[in-house]
């Protein structure tokens, strides 16, 4: 089902698009081809000594960092930025100032909304905070979508991959004995404390013994019924399919992302802490949801360039 009166299902891969993945520390700026629309994601972590002098002085060295400098440089007509909802709090709130007066200083109409996936026909429950900037210039804000109260189950999303041999990133993981058994014991919205002791975890280097720790996240069974929680990039250990025991595989967590089925993640499914490459759960659940994406920018797209596009004012939006 669409947005705005399209409908996603019309998807075509971009196979002629190249994408550059490389640190953003090697990218000079100011070689970037000119843009009328930027859209990024920053971790918030980097901020927490932020609040201190304020401004850029505060920030360098990092990814939001690098993104207000190509709003500084490239000065592009508007700009999206996500993040976790907890960046309006992090710090007592000095991180979302600083970002504020940033995006003023450089000359911008901020507008922001904490949005939930499940509300654009993603089956996930997913609340993330959007970030809209608009040049001062334009004399315009950004108003966001509301979204709709109508939202997709898991069963809708992925029943039909249960007997899947065809679709990709669609290996199921290899599970010992003694966790399918453990999964045996969690029923639908259940977790592990549904397990009894005897198939409990056990404890590192006592395999005799049940570990004193019990993961509040960790072997969560979906509901079939409801929308997904949130997919992290840790998900495989998360969270244990409605009706089979074993957890969920790359292609069924890109589905409660809205991931088209043609979109192919490369790369191991899993990686080890000490390596560098991201896997592909880690892509996953890293990502905004597509179709999310795709409803924010095309909001953006009509209320801010179409009529710049009639008039000849954008740099490329043919």
């Amino acid at each position: 089902m669409g947005l705005n009166g399209l409908d996603m299902s019309s998807y075509t891969p971009m196979s002629w698009m190249h994408l550059h993945r490389r640190p953003i520390e090697e990218v000079n700026i100011k070689d970037l081809p000119k843009h009328d629309f930027l859209i990024g994601g920053f971790p918030c972590q980097p901020f927490s000594h932020a609040g201190k002098r304020g401004g850029l002085k505060d920030t360098r060295g990092t990814l939001f960092d690098y993104l207000a400098k190509n709003l500084q440089i490239n000065k592009p007509t508007a700009f999206l930025f996500e993040n976790v909802k907890g960046l309006m709090t992090h710090d007592d709130g000095r991180t979302f100032n600083i970002i504020k007066e940033v995006f003023k200083k450089e000359g911008y109409v901020l507008s922001y909304a904490l949005l939930n996936a499940k509300n654009f026909y993603i089956p996930q429950k997913r609340e993330r905070i959007f970030l809209a900037g608009v040049k001062k210039s334009i004399g315009k804000s950004i108003q966001f979508p509301i979204g709709f109260d109508s939202a997709i189950t898991v069963k809708e999303a992925i029943g039909d991959l249960v007997d899947s041999e065809t679709a990709f990133n669609h290996e199921p993981m290899r599970h010992t004995a003694r966790i399918k058994e453990r999964y045996k014991h969690i029923p639908q919205g259940g977790d592990l404390k549904d397990v009894p002791s005897a198939h409990q975890q056990r404890r590192r280097g006592a395999p005799g013994e049940v570990s004193g720790k019990q993961s509040t996240q960790s072997y969560h069974r979906l509901l079939k019924d409801s929308p997904s929680p949130t997919i992290c990039a840790m998900f495989q250990a998360h969270f244990v399919h409605y009706s089979l025991g074993r957890n969920l595989t790359a292609r069924e967590a890109a589905r409660l992302q809205s991931f088209p089925d043609d979109f192919i993640f490369e790369g191991k499914r899993t990686t080890m802490s000490w390596e560098k490459t991201l896997s592909q759960y880690q892509q996953i659940g890293n990502a905004v949801p597509p179709q999310m994406a795709y409803a924010l920018a095309r909001t953006i797209y009509k209320q801010i360039f179409m009529e710049r596009l009639r008039v000849g004012k954008c740099v490329r939006c043919a």
